[in-house]
């Protein structure tokens, strides 16, 4: 009644319930889906954007702002997914929406993170399957359609086939291949799991499947069959078993003629990782325009100058008091003139970007791109940054101060932001693309006690051009192989991969050592003691997904596969599509898994 008579006073969009991430608790330094059930209690269709950030506890804004756009019929109710990028503490969440001409907003705090990537149960929408102590249900039409979106997730259970889409189908099983653990229970009436064909490496009847990374355990029990606690310990023991594959120590030595470009800055232990704030920092440095300060300040000098015994020198001379208001207004719009046009152009007005990708090929002819990018552009403005593919997913990646902009995920996903003049913005990227994608085949594949042998492998026409380094990854050993006209050669040199995780050239401590006649201590100019070669080692400890010192020291594939590793420069095709930027630098690790299944003599 109250709605028939005052529907001007009704809100017509009502918020019911927030997901964080898959388990209520998010994962720190991951981009995590935050779930929105909203309800259109309008007779009216609503179609509107919906405008997520996070803010200080005194309301101001943090980081950049997250929207979608979104359609609810009348009386329906939707679920509205973002994926932000979530730091180490918690914090406030706004939402807000247009509705006619007024503006709506409900706030949000966010749990407390968690450090650890998540186990979670998908289920089917309101269902009554039995819950596993210790590990949350997810429903399973919540699951985000991105291969971006699912990096916190660490292992999943199910007793059901999914009912999915082909995009929530694709995204599940790329995460799989790069690393995921899935445990599949008989159905409730105690067969096996049967998938469609999209589903394939999940159909096999063998208890342990490998796929890429990824591994599937098939279990001959019903979930409703095992006790709780047995339920638990069988999945954590199955984990355990597989970390022990993974990360095994390695006790033969490299040989004697090994090397590695960046040994100058090695590391006499193993350094912790790095994340994407000190990536993005260092990034920051290198790409922002220097100004000449040298000169400005010489100027400066000068200026006061003028200013001081100058005028009053032009007032003893002069007794025309109309001479010394033509001399000073004239001195000073010719240093004013001068400062502009320092300002403007002592930072060469070069818009440049440096970036560092690590690019996963997937099955079906995609690459995984995970992106740190810097922007330093000498003319502000608003700038629309996109690139080519789709599924793609921006964060600026700022805990601290607000970013004048607008972050859109999805397959026209886009980073709207504000850059001033003579700055730099830096982002944090994932999507996915078909572009560069290139292929290999094993030639010879020849393995002794020490190792490898002898390999030799096949390349396309599409292999990079720009190549620096060629790596491959076996057992726990970084081979190193030549291009030689259509094949990659194996020719004698490898080092144990412990030794190249141990380089981080960001936590060396000639970065913080007193510069120049300066008593204060502050990190070396980046644009003379590193180059974005040497960054090669994070990218590597990165892409093997190491996130602490035990995975740093002893990880170890196993030998059903070995991975190949290309270092390269950034073609024109994985940088941004726009803005237009006059000079590109930036360093791609081409990762591509390789099965070794009966190859090894």
């Amino acid at each position: 009644m109250a709605t028939f008579l005052f529907p001007q006073f009704v809100e017509a969009i009502e918020i019911h319930d927030i997901r964080w991430g898959f388990n209520g608790s998010p994962v720190a330094f991951k981009i995590n889906p935050v779930t929105i059930l909203v309800e259109n209690t309008d007779p009216v269709p609503f179609e509107s954007d919906f405008i997520f950030h996070q803010e200080t506890f005194r309301g101001q804004q943090i980081d950049i702002t997250l929207s979608t756009s979104t359609y609810i019929a009348p009386f329906e109710k939707k679920w509205l997914q973002f994926y932000p990028y979530l730091m180490e503490s918690n914090s406030h969440w706004n939402l807000s929406w247009q509705s006619g001409n007024k503006q709506h907003s409900q706030s949000f705090l966010s749990p407390q993170v968690s450090k650890e990537l998540i186990t979670v149960q998908l289920v089917t929408p309101n269902s009554l399957s039995k819950a596993i102590p210790g590990i949350k249900q997810y429903p399973e039409d919540l699951f985000p359609p991105f291969l971006g979106a699912i990096d916190s997730l660490d292992t999943i259970i199910l007793d059901h086939v999914p009912k999915w889409e082909k995009s929530r189908r694709t995204a599940f099983m790329q995460w799989i291949f790069t690393g995921g653990t899935v445990h599949l229970f008989q159905n409730s009436n105690g067969n096996p799991l049967t998938f469609p064909d999209s589903f394939l490496p999940l159909n096999s009847t063998t208890s342990t499947v490998h796929f890429g990374n990824g591994i599937i355990y098939r279990h001959q029990n019903r979930l409703d069959d095992l006790p709780s606690l047995e339920l638990k310990q069988l999945i954590m023991r199955n984990n355990r078993s597989l970390e022990s594959q993974f990360m095994k120590g390695e006790r033969a030595t490299s040989s004697q003629n090994s090397n590695f470009s960046y040994d100058e800055f090695s590391a006499v232990s193993y350094n912790p990782p790095t994340n994407d704030e000190e990536i993005l920092a260092t990034l920051n440095d290198l790409s922002k325009p220097k100004q000449i300060w040298y000169f400005i300040f010489l100027l400066s000098f000068i200026y006061l100058i003028v200013a001081g015994p100058g005028y009053y020198l032009i007032t003893k001379i002069s007794n025309n008091h109309f001479t010394f208001y033509g001399v000073y207004l004239l001195s000073t719009a010719i240093f004013c003139f001068i400062f502009l046009i320092i300002g403007q152009y002592s930072a060469n007005r070069t818009s440049k970007i440096h970036s560092l990708i690590i690019a996963n090929i997937l099955p079906e002819n995609e690459i995984d791109i995970t992106e740190w990018s810097s922007l330093g552009i000498a003319s502000g403005g608003n700038f629309t940054i996109s690139h080519l593919g789709d599924s793609h997913i921006y964060s600026t990646c700022q805990q601290y101060s607000k970013v004048n902009g607008i972050a859109i995920s999805g397959r026209e996903g886009r980073i709207q932001v504000d850059i001033p003049t003579n700055s730099s913005r830096t982002f944090f990227h994932r999507g996915k693309t078909t572009e560069t994608i290139f292929g290999v085949k094993i030639n010879s594949f020849l393995t002794n006690d020490l190792g490898i042998e002898v390999l030799s492998l096949g390349i396309d026409n599409d292999f990079p051009q720009e190549i620096d380094q060629i790596h491959f990854l076996y057992g726990a050993k970084l081979y190193e192989l030549k291009k030689e006209k259509d094949q990659l050669k194996y020719r004698g040199t490898s080092r144990n991969l412990r030794s190249v995780l141990s380089v981080n050239p960001l936590h060396d401590e000639y970065r913080f050592t007193p510069k120049g006649i300066s008593s204060f201590v502050k990190p070396q100019d980046l644009q003379n003691s590193l180059s974005i070669k040497h960054l090669a080692p994070i990218l590597l400890q990165r892409a093997l997904k190491l996130s602490s010192r035990k995975q740093g020291l002893n990880f170890q594939l196993t030998s059903n596969h070995g991975k190949l590793l290309v270092f390269s420069s950034i073609p024109d095709k994985l940088f941004p599509e726009s803005p237009d930027l006059s000079r590109k630098e930036g360093l791609v690790l081409y990762c591509l898994d390789v099965p070794l299944t009966g190859q090894a003599g």
